[in-house]
This record gives C-alpha cells, structure tokens and sequence, in this order.
C-alpha cells in the first residue's frame, strides 16, 4: 500500500511541475508590424500597479518592422505606475490583456524590449495612457502603431507536439506497471 501511495505522489508531483507554466502562441500583426512567438506565465490573474513585478517567466518575441527583427525577451512594467492598473488573465486557453484607471498622467503599458529600460527603442507596448487602447512598435527601423480594444487576447496556449504527449505517458508506464503488479500482489496474499 505505500508503494502506492508514493507511485501516486510521484504522479501527482510530476503533474503539478509541469502545469507550474502556460506556454502562449503570439501572433500579431499592425501597421506594418508583426509580433510572433511565445511567452510563459503561470496560469491565472494578475494585476500590476506601480512597476510591479512581472509574473511572466519567458518571453520569446520577434518584433519586425520595416523588414528589420528584433528579439524581445524582457517583460518591463516600468510604465505602469498612479492609479493605472495592467491586468493579465492567463487561463488554460487563451492570455488576455486589459487595463483599468490609466489616463496620461497614470499609464499603463506593458512593454516587451530588446533591453531593460521600458523607454529605449526596439521595444513593443500594449495598454492604456494619454492615447487609450494601443499597441506600438518603436525600432531603430521605425515606429509602428494602432489602436486596440481592451480587454484584448494577446495570445492563446500553444498545443504540445505529440511527441512531447508520447513522452509523457511513456513516462508515466512504469508507475502503472509497478501499481498493476503491486494490486496482484495484494490480491494473491
């Protein structure tokens, strides 16, 4: 019976690791620009006020304008501060963006850089700030822009390839096996 127990908290252990992340498909296209790729974050709802922390755990974005990529890998919430309010919905489908409270002196934008300063160039935003519901490209290329309705999804869970499904469950067969034998075991004693 502890062999179950401990197959059975393997398991479970090995579940909850691998649904600590959503993995997102993005795939957005402006003006001239085009946002493609992925970014990770932890599946539920978040609001971030006054520089917060980003609950994002990667970011994997090419930003291209004017035929010139850029790869985005940092998530900067340096301008969200005052009453302005970025709200992140990540569930098991889709990551939605809104905001809440934002005008120009209280903005809230999310950006995605090249860099770490939410204000230099080769970035993407997306929020709400004296122009409301936006989402802008500035490169070195060139500036790109147009307006968004909020709430907005950004992206949707990407799907695992199959082999990586494979994987799992030949994973997992062991368990089954060792809990099969075990049951017969029992059974026979």
């Amino acid at each position: 019976m502890k062999r179950i127990i401990y197959a059975a908290t393997a398991i479970a252990a090995m579940v909850a690791s691998s649904a600590q992340a959503t993995l997102y498909d993005v795939n957005r296209s402006f003006s001239g620009a085009t946002l493609t790729g992925t970014v990770d974050i932890p599946v539920g709802i978040y609001t971030i006020q006054n520089a917060s922390a980003s609950p994002f755990t990667a970011a994997n974005l090419i930003l291209t304008v004017n035929a010139t990529s850029y790869n985005l890998n940092n998530v900067l919430t340096g301008i969200i501060g005052g009453s302005g309010e970025f709200f992140i919905n990540a569930t098991a489908t889709t990551l939605t963006f809104s905001t809440a409270n934002a005008n120009g002196g209280n903005p809230a934008d999310l950006v995605f850089s090249d860099n770490t300063n939410p204000f230099n160039d080769n970035r993407y935003v997306i929020g709400y700030n004296g122009s409301p519901g936006f989402e802008y490209a500035y490169t070195d290329a060139g500036v790109a822009g147009a307006g968004v309705i909020l709430p907005a999804i950004f992206g949707t869970a990407a799907v695992p390839e199959p082999t990586t499904m494979i994987a799992g469950a030949l994973l997992l067969l062991p368990f089954g096996a060792s809990t099969l034998r075990i049951l017969r075991k029992n059974r026979t004693a």
